[in-house]
């Protein structure tokens, strides 16, 4: 059975299309559908690089400990270990009495471009 020309063209034509197209965001697919965190107010804004795993983390430029009880969360607000963290990421954390930081949430782009005090 011969395929018509016609059809046979419009096939692979979108497969091509499709295949040179850009892929998009995966962030940017799925944060409209991911409800809006409630970031605490007194949460300091900052850029967090990748932790070294000794303990101790560094944001903007300055070296924190860690505490032990210490938690990172992702942009899905889904709970991480600090060496899946692979680039530097714009995070809010906040540090607890000791001066430790205790909990870090990794910012989506919505949120990284809302006013925060840094």
């Amino acid at each position: 059975m011969d395929i018509p020309a016609a059809l046979l063209y419009t096939i692979l034509s979108s497969i091509a299309e499709a295949a040179l197209e850009p892929a998009p965001d995966p962030q940017m697919i799925n944060e409209p559908a991911v409800m809006a965190r409630m970031l605490p107010t007194k949460a300091k804004m900052g850029v967090l690089l990748p932790p070294r795993g000794d303990g101790y983390v560094t944001i903007d430029d300055q070296l924190w400990r860690l505490a032990p009880t210490a938690q990172f969360r992702n942009g899905r607000n889904l709970i991480v270990m600090p060496m899946q963290i692979q680039s530097a990421v714009e995070v809010v954390y906040l540090p607890n009495a000791a001066g430790a930081i205790h909990r870090v949430w990794m910012l989506t782009a919505s949120e990284a471009s809302a006013p925060r005090p840094r």
